[in-house]
């Protein structure tokens, strides 16, 4: 029955494809995390405000990355139009962005059989899975340089010019999300030397020659935006060469430890880390596959080595930092390359009576590793998402007024996000030093939200909390009843306030 199952699936690959799709999904909703209060909240925030305003936040933007990243706001911004501010809405385009590498994947493959294997192999990448329930600008830029590349692979195909504008097109936009799709153009150069060995000056010509003027429109348009909106043709450029020497992972600096170990050994180890099995399927398509597959061994290749020793700046250099959500734009490739290398083996194995046993061992150091990761990451405790829900609970009651104090510096930004950027008018959001400044409080329902994840800075009640002296264990001290208790997130029912108003003003008395 199984085997006529499977016999079934690679007949009908779209069937499959379908299946996966739909599983790849539902595994990526259940699997989300507590919504990260950092790169994730700004982009959210940059497009709810594009939502509600775009003149105002053009008007006179800075250069930060961020705020060019238009690729991934203003798409976002449109969806918060549509459906709102969630964390569904908020993860959306990631979630897309990774059902886009298996849409990639599934073309690249050659064969029913290949498709079929890399539809498991993406399914079993926890990576992607990973990075696709948390809003962030790498995989859907990993996804659009994929898409990219695999357009470029069919240039050979009818209407080659065709699809090279597509290439073209999909790379700009992959730009608009984030900076490094500049790493495709080694591949661009790789097959337009490709052609013209193979097909001569003139075919090559005619082939490149709309796409090249594609992208010089766009190049051309784009730079006169810049100019425009943030009034420098090279204002992106501009904003990432200051970043980069004052950013938190800046090598600046560091010690010659670091140095060794980010530019010897660092990025093969993460690679293994990362992708386990499935490497070696990906390392041995180098040598099995040919034909148009070739170009996705020297994307990933190229990918690999402008991570490996690439910088970031022109005048200084400076990598990129040992992080697996840097590496993503290599994801795509190490999974085509993973497809095409299993299918070759596969083929490469015909008549050997180890054919089945060796198939069967690298499937299963893929899929198992993997089918415990994706347990742990669905059925995870989410402590911050739960006790959001308390709040929102407390002011779903319009007669009530809800003062949230919070325990965190960045507990009020998500704190907004959580009520999609609109706080109803019956909740206040403050920091225990403004709480303790205001007036007794009356006729409220005060809460405390402590949370122990953030590293030092939440060792306070407020950011002020070093010099106020409102340490959390003076909450702790007042033993409040909790609604709800984790390691890493508590939220206290502080009742009307008084015995919490009481204690933080006693501690520096009331501000003037």
């Amino acid at each position: 029955m199984q085997a006529s199952r499977l016999s079934w699936l690679v007949q009908r690959p779209r069937h499959a494809l379908i299946l996966a799709l739909v599983l790849e999904a539902v595994i990526i909703v259940a699997s989300h995390s507590d919504f990260a209060a950092s790169d994730p909240l700004w982009y959210a925030d940059l497009a709810n405000l594009i939502a509600i305003d775009p003149s105002n936040v053009f008007a006179a933007p800075s250069n930060h990355p961020f705020e060019m990243r238009i690729g991934l706001t203003v798409p976002l911004a449109m969806i918060y139009r549509a459906f709102g501010v969630s964390v569904f809405t908020t993860n959306l385009p990631c979630l897309l962005a990774a059902l886009g590498v298996m849409l990639v994947v599934y073309a690249a493959a050659p064969t029913p059989r290949a498709k079929l294997l890399g539809l498991l192999i993406v399914l079993a990448c926890t990576p992607l899975l990973r990075h696709a329930s948390m809003l962030n600008v790498d995989l859907p830029g990993a996804a659009l340089m994929a898409a990219s590349i695999l357009f470029l692979a069919w240039r050979g195909r009818p209407r080659g010019a065709a699809w090279l504008v597509a290439a073209m097109v999909t790379w700009f936009a992959a730009f608009l999300v984030k900076e490094s799709a500049l790493w495709c153009a080694p591949v661009w150069i790789y097959a337009g030397v490709s052609d013209l060995r193979g097909a001569g000056l003139a075919v090559t010509a005619r082939r490149f020659a709309p796409a090249i003027a594609a992208g010089a429109a766009l190049a051309a348009g784009y730079l006169l935006l810049c100019a425009h909106v943030w009034g420098d043709p090279w204002a992106r450029f501009a904003g990432i060469e200051e970043l980069t020497e004052r950013h938190a992972w800046s090598m600046i600096d560091r010690s010659s430890a670091e140095w060794i170990e980010r530019l010897v050994w660092g990025t093969p180890l993460m690679l293994a880390q990362l992708f386990r099995a499935t490497l070696i399927p990906a390392v041995l398509a180098a040598w099995l596959v040919r034909g148009s597959g070739r170009i996705w061994v020297v994307a990933t290749a190229s990918f690999v080595a402008l991570f490996w020793f690439g910088s970031t700046s022109f005048s200084s250099y400076s990598p990129l930092p040992l992080s697996p959500r840097m590496m993503l734009p290599i994801l795509p490739g190490i999974l085509v390359l993973a497809t095409l290398g299993a299918d070759q083996m596969i083929e490469r194995l015909q008549g050997s009576r180890w054919r089945a046993a060796i198939v069967a061992v690298l499937l299963a150091a893929i899929v198992i590793p993997a089918a415990f990761a994706i347990r742990f990451m669905i059925v995870r405790v989410r402590p911050e998402t739960t006790a959001y829900a308390i709040v929102r609970e407390l002011v779903e009651d319009p007669d009530r007024h809800v003062v949230l104090v919070c325990g965190d510096p960045r507990c009020p930004p998500i704190s907004r996000f959580h009520f999609g950027f609109a706080p109803p008018p019956n909740l206040s959001i403050m920091f225990g030093a403004d709480f303790a400044a205001a007036p007794q409080p009356r006729d409220v329902t005060v809460v405390v939200m402590v949370n122990l994840r953030r590293g030092t800075s939440s060792d306070w009640v407020d950011p002020a909390g070093v010099s106020a002296g409102y340490r959390v264990e003076k909450i702790e001290a007042l033993a409040l009843p909790a609604l709800f208790r984790h390691r890493e997130v508590r939220l206290y029912d502080a009742a009307d306030g008084t015995r919490l108003w009481e204690a933080l003003r006693a501690t520096t008395g009331p501000r003037t």
